[in-house]
C-alpha cells in the first residue's frame, strides 16, 4: 500500500517562506511556463511540472502535458524530492517498493518514471520542485540531469525575484537577477516601463527581430514590424498598456535583408502591491517554421481529404498513451457520421460485430509485439444501419523503441467484397462442376507440354500438380500410346480441330496403367497457328475389367447350367431307379406278407397253433423289413426332392387311421388316440406326415414295456395357427448320450436291431423341416418319453 513520506525537518520554516512568496493560486506567468516547457524538451519527457507544496496540497505554477491544477500532498512524488539534497530519480516505479502501489503507477497509462529537483531558495528552504514524468521506464543522461538542476536554480531565482518585486514595488535592485535569468532563457524576453516603452531585450529577442539592443528601446522595436501589421500591432499594444491588460498577438517582422518572420508575442503587467502599474515583462517566439509546418499540414490534410473523397479512402490514428482517436473526414463519411466529431475507441469498435473486434485486437497485438502491419477486410454496421464491408489497414509508429500510436487507412470495399464473394461462388460452382464430371481434363500447348490438369486427373493418376505442369504429356503415356499420339492423333487434332475417343494408356504415379479414351478440341491464334488443346479423358479401365469379369461370369454360368442339367438328369434317373426299387422290391414283400397272413389264418382254423405262431413271427419280421424299405426310400426321396412338397387340405382322422393301419396288427390296439380339437382338416403332404407319424408310433411301441398303451394327442393353436401331434409312451426313456444326435441319421437307441439304419427320427425331422414345422423331444425319463410334432398352418 502507498505511504506518504514524512515532512522535512524544517517544515514550519519552509511553509512560512512559501507564504511570503505570495505565489500560490496566482495566474500563469510566461517565464515559469517556458522554464517548465524547456525542462520537458531537454529531458525528452511528455510531462514537466513546477509545483509548490503547502501543508495539504501540491499546486502547479506551470505544467506541460498534465491536465490537473493540483494534487493532494499525500499522493505526490515530490514530497520525496523535498527530502533530497539534489536530484531525485526513479527509473522504474513499478519495481520500486516505495511507489509500486501508488494510484498513478496503477493507472492507465501508468506513471513509470520520475525525476525531480528541489527549488532551493537563498535561506535553504524548498517551497517546491521542478520535475519531469514519463509513462515508460527510462534514465536521464548526465547532461539532462545537469540541465534540470540548472533550470531548478533559475526557477528559484525567478521566485525570489518575483518576491522582491512585490515587496519593494520597484525593479531597480532586481535588474541584475532578471538579466541573468533573461540571458539564459531560450526565448526572446523583453521588459517595458509603465508607459509601455521598451527598456530591455535579451539576445534571443534581438536575433528574432533582427535588431540590436539600442534599436529596440522605446518604440524603436516597431520599426521591425511589417508595414501591413505595424499600425494594428501598435494600437493593440497601447490599448493593453492603457487598460493594464495582458498582451498577446501574432504578427510579422521584417529582418534586415527583407526576410519576413512570424512572431508570437505575449506580455503580462507587473503591478505594485498598491495596484499601480510598474511595467510589462514578456516573451517573443519565432513561429515562422511552425506555422509553415501547420500550413503544410492543413494543405496536406485538405489534399488528403479531397483525394480520400475521390478514392473513397479515409485515414485514422490512435494515440496509445491518451487513447485519443482521430478520423479523417472520409472515415466519418464511411461510418455515416458528420465530420468533426471525436469518437472514442469504444465507440469506434462498437460498429463491428464481436468476431470482427477479435480480429482487430489480434492484429493490433501482433503489430505491437512484432511490428507487423495489418490489412483486414471486415463487416461493419454504420451509424445509419447500413451493412458494409471495409478494408482496415494499419501499422504501429514507434518512438525510442516504444509504440506510441497506431495509424492506418480505411476504405469502403462493399462492392468489391460482393464482387469477390460472387466471383468466389462462381469459382466454386465452376470448380464443383469441373470436379463432378466423370471425365478427367487436361490441356496441352502446341508442342504437347501440359498446361493445366483437373483435380480429378491428379487424383485418378496419383500425381501432385507440380509434378505434372510443364512436362510433356508423352511422359505419362506408355511407349506404344506415345507413338500413336505423335504419329496419328496429334496431327489429326491440329488438322481437323478435334479428335474423338482416342484409345491410349496413361501411367499412374505408382506404375499402374489406366486405359482411357481421349477427346480433344484445338484452339488457334489469329493467324491460324495451333495454340493449345483442351482434352476430356474418359477412364475406361474399370469398364474393361467389368467386361472381362462379365465374360468370365457368363462362361461360368454356362458351365454351371450344364452341370445343373447333368445333375437334373442324374436325379431323374435316380428317382426312376427308386420307383423301380419301390415296385420291384416292395411289391413282392407286400405279396409275401399277404400270403403269410392268409396262411396263418388257415392254420388257425385247423388248430395248428405252433405253425401259426411261426408264421406270425415271420410276418412280424417281414413287417420290419417293409418298414426299413419304406424309410430308406423316404430318405432317398427327401434328399433328392429339393425341398418341394405338395401341401393339400387333408382329413386328420384319415391320416391317423391309415397311419395306425400301417402298424402290425397286434400293435394297433395299443395306440390310444386323444383328440383335443374339433378341427377336421389341415394343410400337409399326407404321405410324408403319415411316414413321420408312423415312425414316432413305431418307436414308442417298440420301447414301451409289454402291452402298455401309447397315447397319441391331437391339438391345435390359433396364435400362430398350428396343428400338434404328441406321442407319449411309458418306456425307460432315451439314453442321455443319444440326446445330442437324436434326430440325426444313424442314431439308434438301446434295443435297436443291428440291421436298422437309424433313419426313423431323421426322417421325422426332415419331414417337419419341409413343412416348416418342428420335431422336438418334450421330456424323457424313467416314466416315459413324449415327442411333439408341430405343423404350421399360417402362410
Amino acid at each position: 500500500m502507498w505511504t506518504a513520506p514524512p515532512p522535512p525537518p524544517d517544515e514550519d520554516r519552509r511553509l512560512a517562506r512559501l507564504a511570503a512568496l505570495a505565489v500560490m493560486d496566482t495566474e500563469p506567468e510566461p517565464l515559469f511556463d517556458h522554464l517548465t516547457a524547456l525542462a520537458a524538451q531537454i529531458c525528452g519527457t511528455p510531462v514537466a511540472l513546477l509545483g509548490l507544496l503547502d501543508e495539504r496540497r501540491q499546486w502547479f505554477k506551470a505544467a506541460v502535458g498534465f491536465g490537473r491544477a493540483e494534487t493532494p500532498r499525500a499522493l505526490t512524488f515530490c514530497a520525496h524530492t523535498l527530502l533530497a539534497d539534489g536530484l531525485f530519480e526513479v527509473q522504474d516505479t513499478s519495481g520500486d517498493p516505495r511507489f509500486a502501489e501508488h494510484p498513478d503507477v496503477l493507472a492507465q497509462p501508468p506513471l513509470r518514471y520520475y525525476a525531480g529537483v528541489p527549488i532551493r531558495l537563498d535561506d535553504g528552504s524548498h517551497p517546491g520542485t521542478l520535475c519531469v514524468v514519463d509513462f515508460r521506464p527510462r534514465e536521464l543522461t548526465d547532461a539532462q540531469r545537469e540541465a534540470l538542476m540548472r533550470l531548478a536554480d533559475v526557477a528559484a531565482e525567478a521566485l525570489m525575484m518575483r518576491e522582491r518585486v512585490l515587496a519593494r514595488a520597484d525593479t531597480g535592485p532586481q535588474e541584475q537577477p532578471f538579466r541573468v535569468l533573461a540571458e539564459t532563457a531560450p526565448l526572446g524576453i523583453f521588459r517595458t516601463d509603465a508607459a509601455g516603452l521598451c527598456i530591455y531585450t535579451n539576445p534571443v529577442w534581438q536575433r528574432i527581430y533582427g535588431a540590436g539592443a539600442r534599436d529596440a528601446l522605446g518604440e524603436g522595436w516597431a520599426a521591425t514590424l511589417a508595414p501591413e501589421d505595424g499600425d494594428s500591432v501598435l494600437a493593440h499594444w497601447r490599448r493593453c498598456v492603457q487598460r493594464r491588460q495582458p498582451f498577446e498577438m501574432r504578427y510579422r517582422v521584417r529582418r534586415p535583408g527583407g526576410a519576413m518572420r512570424q512572431v508570437w508575442s505575449r506580455a503580462r503587467p507587473l503591478l505594485a502591491p498598491a495596484g499601480e502599474l510598474l511595467g510589462y515583462v514578456g516573451i517573443s517566439e519565432d513561429v515562422t517554421d511552425r506555422l509553415s509546418v501547420e500550413r503544410e499540414l492543413r494543405d496536406s490534410k485538405a489534399l488528403l481529404d479531397r483525394t480520400g473523397r475521390v478514392a473513397g479512402v479515409g485515414g485514422w490514428s490512435l494515440d496509445l498513451q491518451t487513447q485519443e482517436l482521430v478520423w479523417s473526414d472520409q472515415t466519418f463519411r464511411i461510418h455515416d457520421l458528420e465530420p468533426g466529431l471525436q469518437p472514442t475507441l469504444e465507440e469506434a469498435l462498437a460498429f463491428y460485430p464481436p468476431e470482427a473486434r477479435g480480429a482487430i485486437e489480434s492484429a493490433v497485438q501482433r503489430g505491437i509485439l512484432y511490428g507487423e502491419p495489418w490489412s483486414l477486410e471486415l463487416p461493419m454496421i454504420t451509424a445509419s444501419g447500413r451493412e458494409v464491408w471495409v478494408l482496415a489497414q494499419g501499422q504501429v509508429d514507434w518512438q525510442d523503441g516504444t509504440p506510441v500510436r497506431l495509424v492506418g487507412a480505411f476504405q469502403d470495399v462493399t462492392e468489391h467484397h460482393r464482387a469477390a464473394v460472387e466471383l468466389e461462388l462462381n469459382r466454386q460452382r465452376l470448380r464443383a462442376l469441373y470436379e463432378s464430371t466423370p471425365a478427367l481434363m487436361h490441356s496441352v500447348d502446341a508442342g504437347g507440354r501440359v498446361l493445366s490438369v483437373s483435380d480429378r486427373w491428379l487424383e485418378r493418376l496419383g500425381y501432385r500438380r507440380e509434378e505434372v505442369i510443364g512436362r510433356m504429356l508423352d511422359d505419362f503415356l506408355t511407349p506404344e500410346s506415345s507413338r500413336r499420339v505423335r504419329e496419328v492423333h496429334r496431327p489429326a487434332l491440329w488438322r481437323l480441330g478435334h479428335v474423338d475417343d482416342c484409345a491410349v494408356q496413361l501411367i499412374c504415379a505408382d506404375g499402374r496403367l489406366r486405359d482411357v479414351l481421349v477427346s480433344a478440341v484445338a484452339e488457334y491464334d489469329a493467324q491460324g497457328r495451333p495454340l493449345r488443346a483442351q482434352a476430356l479423358v474418359d477412364d475406361i479401365t474399370e469398364d474393361l475389367k467389368r467386361r472381362a469379369q462379365l465374360a468370365q461370369e457368363q462362361q461360368m454360368r454356362r458351365q454351371t447350367e450344364r452341370h445343373v442339367q447333368e445333375l437334373d438328369q442324374l436325379l431323374r434317373e435316380r428317382s426312376e431307379m427308386l420307383d423301380v426299387l419301390a415296385h420291384e422290391v416292395r411289391q413282392p414283400l407286400n405279396n409275401a406278407s399277404a400270403a403269410l397272413q392268409s396262411a396263418a389264418g388257415s392254420l388257425a382254423g385247423r388248430g395248428e397253433r405252433q405253425a401259426q405262431e411261426r408264421l406270425m413271427r415271420a410276418q412280424a419280421v417281414l413287417g420290419q423289413v417293409l418298414a426299413g424299405v419304406d424309410n430308406t426310400l423316404a430318405a432317398a426321396t427327401l434328399l433328392a426332392g429339393g425341398g418341394r412338397i405338395a401341401r393339400l387340405d387333408t382329413d386328420i382322422d384319415t391320416l391317423i387311421a391309415v397311419t395306425i393301419a400301417d402298424l402290425p396288427r397286434e400293435q394297433r390296439d395299443r395306440v390310444v388316440v386323444h383328440r383335443h380339437t374339433a378341427t377336421r382338416t389341415a394343410l400337409m403332404d399326407m404321405s410324408l406326415m403319415r411316414l413321420a407319424l408312423r415312425n414316432l408310433l413305431s418307436n414308442a411301441l417298440k420301447y414301451a414295456p409289454g402291452v402298455s398303451p401309447v397315447a397319441l394327442h391331437v391339438m391345435d393353436f390359433d396364435e400362430p395357427a398350428a396343428l400338434q401331434f404328441e406321442v407319449a409312451d411309458a418306456g425307460p426313456g432315451i439314453p442321455r448320450e443319444l440326446l445330442p444326435r437324436l434326430f440325426t441319421r444313424g442314431a439308434r437307441g438301446v434295443g435297436g436291431t443291428e440291421s436298422a439304419h437309424g433313419l426313423g427320427l431323421y426322417i421325422v425331422r426332415r419331414v417337419m423341416d419341409l413343412h416348416g414345422g418342428t420335431a422336438e423331444l418334450l421330456r424323457t425319463g424313467p416314466l416315459g418319453t413324449v415327442m411333439r410334432l408341430t405343423l404350421p398352418q399360417a402362410g
